[in-house]
């Protein structure tokens, strides 16, 4: 899948670029795990000086919309 068919899955350019496109040094990655306590979850991972670590989300912090129960890049294929 190009790019562009990436960013249209995605409810918002600031989820994408937050999951597909973080490098190391930003201050804000946003993944989804299959592994917290046996549930799908998305969290933020942000870093130990910042806040303490990573939190659960629901929410796009950008747009508001109410997060999949799955990956974006899954629903998109």
């Amino acid at each position: 899948m190009n790019r562009l068919e990436r960013i249209k899955s995605y409810c918002c350019i600031g989820l994408f670029s937050s999951v597909e496109e973080a490098e190391g040094d930003e201050k804000v990655i946003i993944n989804f795990t299959r592994s917290f306590q046996g549930e799908s979850a998305w969290y933020i991972k942000v870093p130990e000086e910042v806040v303490g670590g990573g939190n659960l989300i629901s929410y796009c912090p950008w747009c508001g919309t109410q997060l999949p129960k799955s990956p974006y890049i899954e629903r998109g294929k």
